[in-house]
């Protein structure tokens, strides 16, 4: 993947991005994020990861804990602020609105689909700048910015080298400068399943493998206490959940859990069968629950 040479300018008129911190490393790029994330651009339907991300983050637990998120930068107008690993840029705005004025808003993905997606949502905000780039090297001075935060969400479980990446946020940060990063814990996922069903159910949430790192958020707090530039770590957790089975299927593939469990060969068609169809019928008899938990780590940099 060619990363963007997109040049931004800040106040100052002086570049953002530094052109020689810019992996255009095919090889190296696809070595530092998930596979998944590495076929979205592969994809012969891309806006499906596109949609799946609009529909989560229209449901009032995730838009109460990104309000959460959000706070925790203690964004003041004027300031800059990037969204690493900003998707199709469902946050730009909002962040936009919190440094209005001359503050500057800076989105960077490693997918072009999303990357392009995005400037075109954002495109009637001038202050909004995004561009393609890897959270493991991002293309950005050390120590670049005055009054800098930095946040990114959901985006650890898909990179190879998680300490690497809150290493990259926050060198690029001075003194001060704020990190605010929120990620799941999927090895929390719970169904109200029946005991019939526990060993496959286990199989589909435990065992299926479809990001690197499952367990990261759990484990946020740990990894960034590790970084001896971060100090006042600050930790909110919360539990997840629904009582609709078709708000599972939408909010975290349930569904396609199980199958991705049958192309694994964790399960056979058989089990994932009876599976669905005891889910199906809890739902209908009002006795289906889910639960995750997702937690969002805040520190400062030394």
């Amino acid at each position: 993947m060619e990363v963007s040479t997109e040049i931004l300018y800040n106040n100052n008129n002086n570049n953002i991005i530094n052109p020689n911190l810019i992996n255009n490393d095919n090889d190296n790029n696809n070595k530092n994020k998930d596979e998944n994330w590495v076929k979205i651009d592969q994809s012969e339907a891309p806006n499906k990861f596109i949609q799946y991300v609009d529909e989560a983050s229209k449901q009032d637990q995730i838009i109460a804990h990104t309000r959460y998120s959000t706070r925790q930068l203690y964004l003041q107008p004027g300031q800059k602020v990037m969204d690493c690993g900003c998707g199709a840029g469902k946050d730009l705005g909002r962040l936009e609105s919190m440094v209005e004025g001359n503050g500057i808003v800076v989105g960077m993905d490693i997918s072009r689909e999303m990357v392009e997606c995005a400037k075109s949502r954002m495109s009637h905000l001038p202050n909004v700048k995004i561009f393609i780039g890897d959270a493991s090297r991002i293309p950005i001075d050390d120590n670049y910015f005055d009054a800098y935060v930095i946040r990114c969400e959901r985006l650890l479980q898909h990179v190879i080298n998680p300490d690497l990446v809150i290493s990259e946020m926050t060198r690029v940060i001075k003194s001060g400068g704020r990190i605010v990063i929120t990620d799941a814990d999927w090895s929390s996922t719970s169904v109200s399943i029946p005991k019939n069903i526990e060993e496959i159910n286990k199989k589909i949430l435990n065992d299926v493998v479809f990001n690197a790192h499952p367990t990261i958020g759990l484990h946020l707090r740990g990894r960034m206490a590790k970084n001896p530039q971060l100090e006042n770590l600050e930790i909110f957790a919360q539990c997840l959940y629904t009582d609709s089975l078709a708000m599972a299927d939408e909010f975290v593939w349930l569904g396609e859990r199980g199958k991705m469990a049958c192309a694994q060969k964790l399960i056979t068609e058989d089990e994932f069968n009876f599976w669905r169809e005891t889910l199906e019928r809890m739902d209908e008899e009002g006795s289906f629950v889910f639960t995750m938990n997702i937690f969002t780590v805040s520190a400062s940099k030394k």
